[in-house]
């Protein structure tokens, strides 16, 4: 009886065997990744002055012997480097490199306020990104919102280099100067095709836009080609924003894309918030940009 029930021992003995390693390897795995995720999450990483032509921005350099990732983060109507800095820290740490900008008032070289602004100035910081040793040119991305949102979705259409993006708070369209009526944004000595916004007695900001969108011939011609764009994108918005209509905005830009059959993944993801967001959701909302620049410019 028991030589006739051996081979089934063996053969139960091996399984278990087998089982045991794939589980100690899945362990091993799994321990792996949380070690290599800890790593990044808090690597070591320097701040650098840019010298490159007229260039004002920071490089936040994660100190690695590997080529790291690169992404272009400026702000909005906050001149500041607010934005370069946060995010600036917030990837860096996480193994991504940063070329924070700022692009007007905040140096006597640059314009005085947000119009007028050529987007070369933006291009520029992608030259400059590509220069540097450290950096995979290869894998470029940008992030920004709310103002800068219009020169965030330009950059990416007018320039193929960048492969991901990332948007808070979007504009479907370009809008006029903070001071003129005219395009906040210029190419190649031209205005960036835009809308201004109504004198509207006793109207809120909110109505203002509103108003100013719901023409849909000058909306036609001053909608971004986001199809043009050659990497995946993520739009963060807020329901309740009471600056411009980013939510239906956002909407309207995932809509023309599903009809452009564009190429690359496409998500929107919203918040019941004002135009700033919130202290609740500011950690979700960081970590899944770290997660979109994590997913398709450094995995």
């Amino acid at each position: 009886m028991n030589q006739a029930h051996q081979p089934q021992n063996l053969s139960n003995r091996t399984v278990l065997h087998s089982i045991v390693l794939v589980l100690l390897s899945l362990a091993l795995l799994f321990l792996t990744s949380a070690s290599q995720q800890a790593q990044a999450q808090s690597m070591e990483f320097e701040i650098k002055k840019v010298e490159y032509q007229n260039l004002i921005a920071k490089l936040y350099l994660p100190k690695t012997n590997k080529k790291v990732p690169v992404v272009i983060a400026f702000g909005g109507s906050d001149p500041s480097w607010a934005h370069a800095d946060a995010n600036g820290e917030m990837m860096a740490k996480n193994g991504i490199a940063v070329v924070g900008v700022v692009y007007f008032k905040m140096d006597p070289s640059l314009p005085a306020s947000l119009d007028q602004i050529p987007m070369e100035y933006f291009i520029k910081a992608i030259d400059y990104a590509q220069s540097v040793p450290q950096i995979d040119a290869s894998r470029i991305g940008v992030v920004t919102g709310s103002r800068g949102s219009e020169a965030g979705f330009l950059l990416a259409i007018l320039d193929q280099r960048i492969k991901s993006v990332v948007i808070t708070t979007p504009s479907k369209v370009a809008w006029g100067g903070m001071t003129s009526a005219r395009s906040a944004w210029t190419y190649q000595g031209k205005d960036i095709p835009s809308l201004s916004l109504p004198e509207l007695p006793n109207a809120t900001q909110i109505e203002r836009f509103n108003h100013a969108l719901a023409n849909q011939e000058r909306v036609k011609q001053a909608m971004f080609a986001f199809e043009k764009i050659n990497g995946p994108i993520l739009l963060i918005s807020a329901e309740n924003d009471q600056i411009w209509p980013c939510t239906s905005m956002s909407n309207d830009i995932v809509d023309y894309l599903k009809q452009k059959e564009f190429r690359f993944p496409v998500v929107h993801k919203s918040y019941p918030t004002g135009h700033g967001f919130s202290r609740e959701t500011a950690p979700e909302i960081k970590q899944m940009i770290i997660d979109h620049f994590m997913m398709t410019l450094k995995n």
